[in-house]
């Protein structure tokens, strides 16, 4: 008999001990409808959201000073591959307990037109209990600030979900003032996607960096306390 409680913290010591720094579940039966380009295919059945994600490295980071460096380019990359492992894991696991399960890529553009991929780890990852979505756009976590890539797995499996985490920009305006483009308002929802998108697209040309990257309001958007070891993976 399936004990969600049991299963569910199985599934986090196995992300954990692949290299997950944060996991939480959120229950999206009902948000599925808003990502138009998961078919009813994979959304039908699918209750529950696992959002798993790996903290970038902050000396990384700190090079990163007017665009993308090589090594936070091979850095970002490294980190999709190993998410992309961990929930392939997790779903073999998960079906291996007679559950559906479908991993999804860290990073995959369906839509290149509106930058969009099956669903969107930034909106699971609200669900699941990492964070807002802050003025940069960007999943902001109340630890670890946009410093994290994540990737999810739907499922079936019967699991406890995790609460909203409390929390806003407040203040903060270091992203609006560090963005090159000029992307980033005062509102999240006003954030200038194209903008962003033509910003890239020369970033990827000036440093020859085969993807669409900046790091620049990651680096800004990222808290340096460390997190006590009892929390790690909360």
């Amino acid at each position: 008999m399936n004990d969600p409680e049991r299963t569910c913290n199985d599934l986090r010591e196995i992300s954990i001990r692949n290299g997950a720094t944060v996991f939480g579940v959120g229950g999206v039966g009902e948000h599925l409808s808003s990502f138009p380009l998961l078919s009813e295919t994979l959304r039908s059945g699918m209750t529950h959201a696992i959002s798993l994600g790996i903290e970038l490295s902050g000396k990384i980071l700190d090079e990163i000073e007017d665009g993308p460096t090589q090594l936070y380019y091979f850095h970002y990359r490294r980190i999709n591959q190993s998410l992309d492992h961990i929930g392939i894991v997790l779903t073999a696991h998960i079906q291996q307990k007679g559950f559906n399960a479908i991993p999804f890529p860290a990073s995959q553009t369906i839509d290149w037109d509106d930058q969009r991929g099956h669903l969107s780890h930034k909106a699971i990852g609200r669900l699941a209990g990492h964070g807002w979505i802050g003025r940069n756009n960007l999943l902001v976590h109340p630890r670890y600030g946009s410093a994290v890539r994540y990737t999810t797995v739907l499922t079936d499996m019967p699991l406890p979900t995790d609460p909203p985490a409390p929390g806003n920009c407040g203040k903060c305006r270091k992203c609006i003032r560090a963005c090159p483009a000029s992307a980033i308002s005062e509102a999240p929802e006003s954030f200038d996607r194209e903008a962003c998108l033509e910003m890239l697209k020369v970033f990827s040309k000036r440093y020859q960096i085969r993807h669409y990257i900046c790091g620049i309001c990651v680096k800004v958007c990222r808290l340096r306390t460390p997190a006590p070891q009892s929390d790690i993976g909360s």
